[in-house]
C-alpha cells in the first residue's frame, strides 16, 4: 500500500532586498493563524527557513 501524500501547494511569496521586489512561489508549512487573523507560516528562501506571513493574496517575509 502506497502512504498517502498531501498535495504540495505553492503560494507566491514576495521578496525584498533593497530597491529590488521579487516575487517567487514556495511552499508554505507550518501556517498557524493568530488571534488577530493573521496567517504566519514558514518558508525556506535561499536554504534558509523564513517566517512569512500573509499580506493581502501574497506572502512577505518576516
Amino acid at each position: 500500500m502506497s502512504i498517502h501524500k498531501p498535495p504540495t501547494i505553492k503560494y507566491p511569496v514576495k521578496v525584498q532586498k533593497g530597491n529590488s521586489k521579487k516575487i517567487v512561489y514556495r511552499t508554505i508549512r507550518d501556517i498557524q493563524q493568530l488571534k488577530n487573523n493573521q496567517a504566519v507560516g514558514i518558508a525556506r528562501i535561499k536554504n534558509k527557513s523564513q517566517m512569512v506571513r500573509k499580506q493581502g493574496i501574497y506572502w512577505v517575509v518576516v
